[in-house]
């Protein structure tokens, strides 16, 4: 009886263990093994090029292009929300005036303060509000280079 109930109790913490270890991959917060995110922020299926290693390029489309990925996956109230989508207008509308050979610098300041906003919001994860500021600071550098528009 008492190797028996030995032998179980062994077989039991063998099981037990693997699963404990892959619950704590799995748990909130944890971006990889599964479906969504890597631990770099780039999508599993290979869709998307999201952060700081997608800067390549023209650094508005780059924001823009992150912003939305943010906005999608994230859960946010509506005075977040609409942070989102003025700092998404006005730098659609920054690229627009840029297209006609035209520097907007009032545009590209709106969106920065938008996007310092949302890089300060605790709703966004951790992750999103360091792309968030890593992409305001490439802003930023070209906000500092408009001589050449």
């Amino acid at each position: 009886m008492g190797k028996h109930l030995l032998l179980t109790m062994a077989m039991a913490a063998a099981m037990a263990i693997p699963a404990a270890a892959q619950w704590r991959n799995d748990g909130p917060g944890y971006r990889g093994g599964g479906p969504g995110w890597d631990n770099r922020g780039n999508g599993r299926d290979g869709r998307y090029d999201y952060g700081r290693q997608g800067m390549r390029g023209n650094p508005v489309a780059s924001a823009m292009r992150d912003l939305e990925m943010i906005f999608r996956r994230a859960r946010v109230d509506n005075h977040e929300a609409n942070h989102f989508r003025r700092a998404l207008q006005e730098l659609n509308d920054f690229n627009r005036n840029a297209a006609r050979g035209r520097f907007d610098r009032g545009s590209l300041n709106s969106a920065l303060d938008n996007m310092g906003d949302l890089a300060r919001a605790d709703q966004l994860h951790p992750r999103d509000r360091q792309i968030i500021r890593a992409r305001m600071d490439d802003l930023r550098r070209l906000r500092g280079y408009d001589d050449r528009w």
